[in-house]
């Protein structure tokens, strides 16, 4: 019975290292969201020289949108700096089955930051390609 039980419950290093695959994978877009970041920080802080490019723009707007853009940006890279802090790989004291629902769990929660990137990458994306930046 016990040999059966074991063959049916995946062990929780599998899963340990699905959620370390997948933020790895997330990891990548963060050169993007950090170069992004950079970007949009560069154009806030030379408005001026955009307008002589760019007449038709109303300045006011675009600091008020870069300043929310460059937020946005920020608030995705807080929250993986943020999961990476609180991840606890070591599950000493926990069974299989804790563990496992532990890493699962940690996993959803990368899924969310993944999300976050994704649409935060393509709102500061399309901005820039307004600018040809």
């Amino acid at each position: 019975m016990g040999c059966t039980q074991q063959k049916n419950t995946r062990d929780y290093k599998v899963v340990r290292d699905e959620v370390m695959q997948f933020h790895d994978v997330v990891m990548e877009d963060q050169g993007v969201l950090v170069k992004n970041q950079m970007k949009l920080d560069t154009i806030s802080k030379n408005l001026q020289s955009l307008k002589v490019k760019f007449p038709e723009i109303d300045t006011l707007k675009e600091a008020v949108l870069l300043k929310n853009l460059i937020n946005d940006l920020s608030k995705a890279d807080d929250a993986m700096n943020n999961w990476m802090h609180q991840f606890e790989p070591d599950i000493s004291g926990k069974s299989n089955e804790q563990a496992i629902a532990y890493f699962k769990t940690e996993k959803l929660k990368v899924a969310a930051i993944d999300s976050t990137y994704k649409k935060e990458i393509k709102a500061s994306n399309d901005y820039l390609k307004r600018f040809n930046k």
